[in-house]
């Protein structure tokens, strides 16, 4: 038989095979069966019903959903780590360099803040950009400037990186003392940079009789109080008078203040003289000992300067003489002596006219004074 036929046979065979289903089977054991339910019944009495918990029993069978509170946005928060010192033009009393110093013991009490330095800056630099410029050089992330301007003492807080100034504050009627313009200073820059406020040491120690109040509370003299940073009222009263005087407060403490008695001490008896007291030696006063001193520099240059006048002769005679010998030619070397005789015969003028001077004064303060 050909290979053809023996494959036509073979697939004839295997179609109505490959067309039929299987049958399903049934179960081995019914489901109706006695002993079967007997034992299902006897499992159910058994395995006792799960108990759910009186809280859960009384919830609702669709609970809803618990309200979660919205997710703010997180937004990148930056504290400044360096703090800039820039102090413009001239403040009352000459206190620019204790002004700078009691700035930075504010900056470094501000959160966040590692480190603080002065700056420079031309003057005037009057204008947010100057400040920003004089901050960007020394790589600061904020500059703290203070100015004296129309008679009232400025502060002003700058960010260098927003380029702009971010708080300012301003304190009249400044007394022309270093210690209260460090005070006022300090006052207004911790108004800017620490929201907790500064506070310093105050000790004012006074004279037997006298009563001291601050701030209209009571202090005895030479105790050691703490106040905030800037300056205070100080009242002193002595039997029925008194006064007041300001008080400044430094952060890193003020020098302690003494307050003497005004009262003037009873004029005392004079005492008997028993015996003649010697008659009081002459008092010479230094202008006599200077004029002495200013005399013998007289002598001295006017000694020196004829010493240099008779060279400088001596030298232009030379040089003439030897000028007339070459046939009025001049040589090198004559010239150099011809100048050498011109040259002391300068410094020759130069010492009397010291001298004369010298002598004048010495003069004037032997018998003028």
């Amino acid at each position: 038989m050909k290979p053809r036929s023996l494959c036509a046979v073979v697939l004839a065979l295997a179609l109505p095979a490959l067309g039929q289903t299987e049958p399903q089977l049934a179960p081995l054991v019914p489901n109706d069966a006695p002993w079967l339910q007997k034992n299902q019944k006897k499992r159910k009495k058994k395995v006792p019903p799960k108990q759910e918990p009186a809280e859960q029993a009384q919830k609702p069978a669709t609970e809803p959903p618990l309200a979660l509170p919205p997710l703010a946005p997180l937004t990148p928060s930056r504290t400044a780590s360096s703090v800039g010192v820039l102090v413009q033009g001239a403040l009352p009393g000459g206190s620019a360099a204790s002004v700078g110093q009691g700035l930075r013991a504010v900056a470094r009490r501000a959160p966040g803040v590692a480190e603080t330095s002065l700056l420079q800056a031309p003057d005037p630099c009057a204008d947010e950009a100057c400040w920003v410029t004089a901050g960007v050089a020394r790589q600061v992330d904020r500059v703290l400037v203070a100015a004296y301007e129309n008679g009232a003492l400025q502060v002003r807080l700058v960010d260098v990186k927003a380029r702009k100034q971010i708080s300012h504050g301003q304190q009249g009627g400044i007394a022309a003392d270093p210690a209260q313009v460090t005070a006022w200073a300090e006052a207004l820059a911790c108004k800017l940079l620490v929201p907790s406020g500064c506070t310093g040491e105050a000790v004012v120690d006074a004279a037997p009789g006298i009563e001291l109040e601050i701030d209209g509370q009571p202090l005895h003299p030479g105790e050691k109080r703490i106040l905030p940073v800037g300056v205070h009222a100080l009242r002193v009263r002595e039997g029925k008078s008194e006064s007041s005087r300001a008080l400044p407060v430094l952060i890193e403490g003020a020098p302690p203040v003494f307050v003497a008695s005004t009262r003037v001490a009873p004029a005392q008896a004079p005492v008997e003289a028993t015996a003649a007291l010697p008659a009081p030696a002459p008092h010479r006063t230094w202008t006599r000992t200077a004029g002495y001193a200013a005399a013998g520099a007289a002598v001295v240059a006017a000694a020196t300067g004829a010493y240099f006048g008779l060279k400088s002769k001596s030298d232009i005679d030379n040089a003439e003489s030897a000028y007339r010998a070459n046939g009025n030619v001049w040589q090198p070397g004559d010239l150099d002596t011809l100048h050498s005789g011109n040259s002391k015969a300068h410094t020759a003028n130069v010492l009397f006219i010291a001298s004369g001077v010298l002598l004048a004064a010495g003069a004037a303060l032997t018998f003028a004074f």
